[in-house]
């Protein structure tokens, strides 16, 4: 099975998991299997979304984030700053995530990918962090995997893309408990402003119409 196929598995078993629990009634057999065969669209419409993560996500004039929940009605919190690594982004799910909170929406790694310490394996295990402090308050945790960063990086780091790329896939090969991982690898070399792929308004919108599109978020 192909990592992309992985992905659209993963997101298609998680989000049904989530209409299931929130539905408030039992539901027929047949009702059952046509939930299945056909993808519920989920209104998320005041609902509140946290968004932890790096520089990437701390655009706040036309971030990708904002995209997004203008776009399906979601009540913002941006916890993101710039430079940050996926250490701090646990220390933030610490204090940030509580019962207020619907959906977490995780955007790191490339800052810890461009440094020499710290590995794939130890971003990943700081973000199945972030899902498990989510798991405990009941909120719905949704990890970006970033572009891809061989196609959209001009750096004089040559570690930086091949560590990125190894991150990537074991976000969407691992099993991250209670987290939906999805696959934003859509953003183009033309879609980014300076040499690490900070995105232009193109790129934020590529990634906000992609995580609408694999959780079946309904547009307001």
């Amino acid at each position: 099975m192909k990592f992309k196929d992985y992905a659209v598995l993963t997101v298609g078993s998680i989000c049904l998991g989530w209409i299931v629990a929130d539905s408030k009634s039992q539901s027929h057999p047949a009702e059952i299997h046509q939930q299945i065969d056909t993808p519920v669209v989920i209104n998320v419409k005041d609902k509140t979304a946290l968004f932890i993560g790096d520089s990437h996500t701390s655009n706040h004039s036309q971030g990708w984030q904002i995209q997004l929940s203008k776009t399906v009605g979601f009540k913002m919190i941006n916890a993101s700053v710039g430079g940050k690594t996926t250490y701090w982004m646990l220390e933030q799910a610490v204090y940030k995530i509580n019962d207020n909170i619907d959906y977490c929406f995780v955007y790191g790694g490339a800052n810890d990918m461009y440094s020499s310490h710290i590995t794939p394996e130890e971003a990943v295990d700081n973000i199945k962090g972030i899902a498990r402090i989510c798991k405990g308050r009941n909120v719905k945790c949704v990890v970006l995997t970033g572009f891809d960063a061989v196609e959209c990086t001009r750096t004089n780091n040559p570690k930086y893309g091949p560590k990125y790329s190894k991150f990537q896939e074991l976000l969407l090969t691992q099993p991250i408990d209670n987290a939906v991982v999805v696959d934003t690898r859509v953003v183009k070399r033309s879609d980014c402003w300076d040499g690490l792929c900070h995105m232009a308004p193109s790129g934020h919108k590529k990634i906000a119409e992609k995580i609408i599109k694999d959780l079946v978020f309904q547009k307001i």
